[in-house]
């Protein structure tokens, strides 16, 4: 009896959930948008899309993280190629700013040569020396180019000294302001007469100048052209400070007009117009 029975109660059951699902369709229908399912359906869309929206707040930020990530690579290599243009543009500027300056430099050589009727080389420095016991510099230009020992050197600013030693390119000058270096000289304003010596770095002092002698600072120096070297009118440089020298005499400061640590290119006077008696200035 109990097996006979089973299939019985399967028919009922499914019977059962057919009507069961007819209903709920039927009320479905008849509520529209307020049917079960329709409801059912809303909530289940709210409910997604709220766990949608959060799960983005959440993903959208590290997505963005690893996108940079995946750039940086690029954004390095832009960076450096910038850096390398700027620097080339840098260099450039650098280059073009000292060919002006070098440019200059020689305009005004070859102005002073052609004002004053000078006959010289150009000559650019290629060495120095700089200490206690000596103060000189070296030039690329020697006997091959006419110059010899005790060829006056100058710049457009004023006197830079003499060459001493001489080689077929190269030549030795001594500056002005080296310890060992005597020119003769005068007070351009009052004509008054000395002998100017170096100091090194402190420059140079006029000496045998009479105590009653009417100096003033700003005073200009020129060579007198009383020695064998120097022609007359050198500007040496202008009077910076008056001390009391030894006996009846004082000692005037002399601050040269030439700048010895920059110098870079100097006019070498290898003859001038008419002989020794044309100077610089």
């Amino acid at each position: 009896m109990a097996l006979r029975s089973r299939p019985r109660n399967t028919r009922l059951v499914v019977i059962s959930l057919v009507m069961m699902s007819l209903l709920t369709i039927t009320l479905d229908y008849r509520g529209g948008q307020s049917g079960p399912f329709e409801v059912a359906g809303r909530a289940t869309v709210a409910v997604v899309g709220a766990l949608q929206n959060g799960v983005s707040k959440v993903v959208r930020p590290i997505g963005a993280f690893f996108s940079g990530i995946a750039h940086v690579a690029t954004l390095q290599s832009e960076n450096n190629r910038l850096k390398q243009q700027v620097a080339d543009l840098q260099r450039r500027t650098a280059e073009r700013v000292s060919l002006e300056r070098e440019n200059q430099r020689l305009l005004a050589l070859a102005h002073l040569e052609q004002t004053l009727q000078l006959n010289g080389v150009t000559a650019t420095v290629v060495g120095e020396s700089v200490g206690n016991f000596e103060w000189s510099i070296t030039i690329n230009r020697g006997s091959s180019s006419g110059v010899k020992v005790d060829t006056p050197v100058v710049t457009g600013d004023g006197l830079v000294g003499h060459v001493i030693e001489v080689t077929p390119t190269t030549s030795k000058v001594q500056l002005i302001i080296d310890p060992n270096s005597a020119v003769a000289a005068l007070l351009q304003r009052t004509r008054i007469q000395g002998m100017v010596v170096g100091e090194g770095d402190r420059g140079c002092r006029m000496e045998y100048v009479s105590e009653l002698a009417n100096v003033e600072v700003g005073d200009v120096v020129v060579t007198s052209g009383l020695d064998e070297i120097y022609p007359k009118g050198d500007i040496i440089g202008v009077v910076s400070e008056i001390e009391e020298g030894e006996g009846l005499t004082k000692v005037v400061k002399v601050r040269p007009e030439v700048d010895f640590r920059r110098m870079e290119e100097v006019l070498v006077v290898i003859k001038t117009e008419g002989g020794p008696g044309g100077g610089v200035r």
